[in-house]
Formats: structure tokens, sequence, C-alpha cells
């Protein structure tokens, strides 16, 4: 099927499948693929509107066990995203209303040896690695980044290790005059050294 569309505010294809209910509205099989793709969408426009190429939308309030976008890889690679304009706009862009709950949660119960999460800029000058910033004026007690060792029985896990070839392992920089403490170590040992230098 080739279709040569001449519409400028019309939809070229309109399909509404309401009853729908079990069944699959578009179902495609290509079993056969070497080096080709199943779906390629391929968008040349040189306009600066703000659009998506690709957009899903669920759109009911009540459905709140359905999920905009499913992704399976028995193997290879999940999802690849390759931006190439150097100062174009973040490559993963999360806009999340969640007041109570997770907003990202990534789950690797499986790995043993791996890295759950790896990060790597070897071009990096004044720029960093990985930044946290939270401007909140609640005077509630809480936490900007926190790493919990959970199990009492990993008495060889270190919660958290800092390697510096070069320059300070360590930089603390508290600014209230009238605030806690720059650095306070709150320890249960009984029988062993709570500090070593």
């Amino acid at each position: 099927v080739s279709i040569t569309a001449s519409q400028t505010t019309a939809d070229v294809l309109d399909i509404v499948a309401d009853s729908v209910a079990d069944g699959k509205v578009i179902d495609i099989a290509a079993g056969a693929l070497t080096t080709g793709s199943a779906l390629y969408i391929d968008s040349d426009s040189g306009s600066t509107g703000t659009r998506s190429i690709a957009k899903i939308v669920q759109n009911h309030a009540s459905a709140v066990n359905a999920t905009g976008l499913t992704v399976q890889a028995d193997a290879g690679k999940g999802i690849f995203i390759d931006t190439d304009l150097a100062d174009g706009g973040p490559a993963l862009e999360i806009d999340a209303e969640q007041a109570t709950t997770t907003a990202v949660d990534i789950n690797v119960d499986a790995a043993t040896s791996a890295n759950a999460v790896s990060i790597s800029a070897d071009l990096l000058s004044t720029g960093s690695a990985f930044t946290i910033d939270s401007d909140s004026s609640s005077t509630g007690i809480r936490n900007i980044a926190q790493i919990i060792q959970n199990h009492a029985s990993a008495t060889g896990a270190t919660a958290l290790a800092l390697q510096a070839d070069a320059g300070r392992g360590l930089f603390i920089d508290t600014n209230l005059a009238a605030g806690g403490y720059a650095l306070e170590v709150d320890a249960e040992q009984t029988t062993t050294n709570t500090a070593k230098i």
C-alpha cells in the first residue's frame, strides 16, 4: 500500500477502533528482519515549531494500571537514544507530577557483578557527571541524597566509596551560619573504632 497525500491540516490516515477490548488495533509481524525495521518514521521538516514526531497518549485518569509504552528486548538493547546536536535539549527528559510516589524506579535486582547505573563523562571540564539540586524552602527533615545498605549480613559492603586520582576526595561547603553540623557521624559501634584515618 502506497499513499501520497497532499493534506496540510487534516489526518492522512485515521483509524477508529473504539470497540476493541482484548485484541490489537495494529499488529505487525516481521520475523525475517535482518537490517530492516518493522516501523520507521522519518521527518525532515525544518520548522522550529514545538512538536512530537511520535506521540502516545493514555488519556483516562482512571486507567491507573495502563502503561503508555512497553518495550521488550529478549536480546540486544531495550532503548537506544542518539542525539547529535551539541547545543540541543536533553537526550532524555522526564516531566513527572508525582507528589507522593516515585518518579523514576529502576529495578536491577538480578545484578551480581554488574553496575546498576554507569555514567561515563570523559570530556568534562567545568561540568559535573552527576548533579542533584533541590530549591525547596520546606523546613521538614529530609535527605537530598540517600544511600542505604539494607542487609545486616552484608559486612563486606561499603555504602559509599570515593576515589580521586587527583584533586579532592571529598569537599563539604555549608553556608548557613546558624545551621547544623557540616559533618555528623552517628555510630553504634561498641567494640570497634568509629573512624579510621
